[in-house]
């Protein structure tokens, strides 16, 4: 969930206006129990009408609705990695794939997804650190060498 304060709107008239129909904020913040990524549109010459330097997905659903709007190989995706125990600070990672699997109890799915090192991480740090028994199957392809796998072994 991303989140706010007042004190963090763009205070400039003028960059509210030219931010329309968007909405800028000078700072956010977000929950970390589920992933948000960095979605990063390729650089165009005529911005007219054009998406903003980059979004701030709250979610891999919103990630895949985002990425229907764009052209396929137009943009980038990063996520904020955590840290952890061998590394103190959080890093960013590109993206390579997101990933879905049909969840054991509930009918609904788990989103997972690839970094470019390869490694399979969860979307939501409530999921289980590893994939169930379901297969995982290609949601979003990131990384034009995956192009044609239709399923991705998890192990």
């Amino acid at each position: 969930m991303l989140f706010t304060d007042a004190n963090w709107a763009e205070s400039s008239a003028f960059r509210r206006a030219i931010a329309k129909p968007f909405q800028p904020w000078r700072c956010v913040g977000w929950t970390d129990d589920t992933i948000c990524f960095w979605v990063f549109p390729a650089p165009q010459s005529d911005r007219t009408g054009a998406l903003p330097d980059g979004l701030l997905v709250v979610d891999p659903a919103a990630l895949l609705d985002i990425a229907s709007e764009l052209t396929s190989g137009s943009f980038s995706v990063y996520v904020m990695d955590a840290p952890a125990e061998d590394r103190p600070s959080a890093r960013m990672q590109r993206v390579t794939g997101l990933l879905t699997q049909q969840q054991i109890i509930a009918p609904a799915y788990d989103y997972w997804y690839r970094t470019e090192e390869g490694d399979l991480h969860p979307c939501s740090r409530l999921q289980h650190r590893l994939p169930n028994d379901a297969p995982l199957q290609l949601a979003l392809n990131l990384d034009a060498q995956d192009c044609n796998d239709p399923v991705v072994d998890a192990t």
